[in-house]
């Protein structure tokens, strides 16, 4: 049953992607991090942790995509497949310091047309606008969201995610500029007139940052999990319901903007 209902769910995506774009979805994960070392991967209420989280949550996705954990050659990241494999999702190991290559190197080996780019520090990542993406994509070369007037990519929420074609990625790393190949889209989503982006308007108060970078984020990301997502368990809630508890936590709030003014690039 299960094998005839993962044909069906493949069939509707074939189906729905009526311009024949293969998209998957590519997490960037990496344990090297200066700030914050194995952030992703600390562990807390047992083993878990904040990566397993968020692999765990793609389990709510209504279509099936591919899924691949993309992370660097170096050694010290060997680790990390351990957890993809407990979730049945494949590693791609590229460049360290060249993120483009390595998307657009992982792009070819699972022979995907467009990517939808998931950052392993944001653990509540809003699954549903994941879904929001696969279903509004209309084979742009940049399609996401827009908060506050700027890409959802630059803010500091945590809940979203980016789709990108792979031609535009190949057209970045034609083009040369040095300043592309760590952030991977911000080439793409400058350049309108170079390409051909879209976005969704979203509302998130500028208060609330669930983005794994520090160890007080750490500390503040604990909280929620403790808190309220493990109580309330659901995989698969949407950001206003988060937006909503957060709003009521005076104290975690007064936190989270100790840590955007202490965190602003």
């Amino acid at each position: 049953m299960l094998l005839l209902r993962r044909i069906y769910i493949l069939k509707n995506f074939v189906q729905m992607m009526s311009f024949s774009q293969r998209v998957g979805i590519i997490v960037q994960a990496r344990t090297s991090s200066t700030r914050f070392p194995e952030k992703i991967i600390r562990k807390f209420d047992g083993d878990k942790t904040f990566l397993d989280i968020l692999l765990s949550r793609f389990q709510a996705l209504s279509i099936e995509v591919p899924i691949v954990l993309a992370t660097s050659t170096n050694q010290k990241d060997e680790k990390l497949e351990a957890y993809a494999s407990k979730y049945d999702y494949p590693v791609f190991f590229g460049s360290e310091h060249n993120v483009l290559d390595r998307f657009i190197e992982c792009s070819k080996k699972f022979e995907l047309d467009a990517i939808i780019r998931v950052c392993s520090d944001n653990p509540f990542l809003d699954i549903n606008l994941i879904q929001e993406l696969l279903d509004n994509y209309k084979g742009e070369d940049y399609l996401s969201f827009m908060v506050g007037g700027q890409p959802s990519i630059l803010t500091h929420s945590g809940f979203f995610s980016e789709l990108v074609s792979v031609k535009a990625l190949k057209k970045v790393k034609e083009l040369g500029n040095s300043q592309c190949v760590e952030h991977v889209t911000n080439c793409i989503y400058k350049s309108p007139e170079q390409f051909n982006i879209r976005f969704i308007e979203k509302k998130v108060p500028e208060i609330i940052r669930c983005t794994l970078d520090t160890e007080n984020d750490f500390e503040n990301l604990k909280d929620i999990y403790f808190n309220w997502y493990k109580t309330a368990h659901n995989i698969n809630f949407k950001y206003e319901d988060l937006v909503e508890f957060l709003e009521s936590q005076d104290e975690l709030l007064e936190k989270m903007k100790i840590e955007i003014k202490n965190n602003i690039k």
